[in-house]
């Protein structure tokens, strides 16, 4: 297995949930070490967080890791909708068009048993008691609960639009049709869309995912891509993977996402991530 020259990489982006994150979402005794040492040893080497999470559902993992306040730590939440500093400022963040939303309202109110929910910056609002308690159990996500169409006359008003991404649940006996809908919308609007789950399609604003925010912010800090490995799991990853010169998946990760990885390490359960860390830095 080739690895890259330690002296050559400026950069470390990863994914959570699935890739750097075990079983439960927790982060394993092993990677905190391993992530520690790297930093340690390497102080101007920048960590990145990229996630389909937002900035709040990270900062106790940013903790765990030791990563909170360290200089060259930014993040790039929400599929990369949203981008941070490592002070936790916002460095930008990309919306819906409020048109948009309208419309996906109304396509959805017509099926009164459709889960989905909307993103923006450090909230999420679901329609659904059950699946807010569950974000939050799993994700540590701030979730309210609202009425529909309460929400949406907020968003008339010119309230709450700032919205960064819809997610729709393939749940009941009317997803396949309600799907079929929601991709005629998202071509009309030019949408990117994407799958942090294989029941759970994300669509965020045109041009917007973990790979162009990582282009951005490559740019900011004048990194090229070849000084950049990246690790993840799903969907979601594959721009990610395909924008940097040392693409990595674990071995849980998708099928379509192997097929743009340089390297499969071990699983997000065998510390994947931290054992090819501690190969090419320790």
């Amino acid at each position: 297995m080739e690895l890259p020259d330690k002296s050559k990489i400026k950069l470390i982006a990863t994914d959570l949930d699935g890739t750097l994150l075990g079983s439960k979402g927790k982060l394993t005794e092993k990677t905190k070490t391993v992530i520690n040492k790297v930093l340690l040893k390497y102080p101007d080497l920048h960590f990145v967080i990229a996630t389909g999470r937002t900035q709040l559902a990270t900062a106790k993992i940013r903790y765990d890791l030791g990563i909170k306040g360290r200089p060259y730590t930014e993040s790039l939440n929400v599929n990369g909708c949203v981008a941070y500093d490592s002070q936790g400022h916002r460095l930008w963040r990309n919306v819906l068009p409020t048109e948009y939303i309208i419309k996906f309202h109304n396509l959805l109110k017509n099926y009164p048993d459709a889960v989905y929910r909307y993103t923006f910056d450090n909230t999420i609002l679901t329609f659904s008691k059950k699946w807010a308690e569950k974000t939050r159990k799993l994700m540590q996500e701030n979730v309210l609960v609202e009425d529909r169409e309460e929400h949406i006359r907020t968003i008339l008003s010119g309230g709450e639009s700032d919205i960064n991404r819809v997610s729709f649940v393939y749940k009941g006996s009317n997803w396949k049709e309600i799907l079929e809908q929601l991709e005629t919308l998202r071509i009309e609007y030019n949408l990117e869309s994407t799958h942090p789950a294989s029941n759970i399609i994300d669509y965020m604003p045109s041009q917007t995912n973990k790979g162009s925010s990582l282009i951005r912010l490559l740019e900011k800090l004048n990194i090229s891509k070849n000084e950049v490995i990246a690790f993840g799991d799903g969907g979601n990853d594959i721009e990610l993977l395909q924008n940097v010169g040392w693409p990595i998946a674990v071995e849980n990760a998708c099928e379509d996402l192997k097929s743009y990885a340089k390297i499969i390490t071990k699983s997000n359960r065998e510390d994947g991530v931290a054992y090819i860390l501690e190969q090419i830095f320790l």
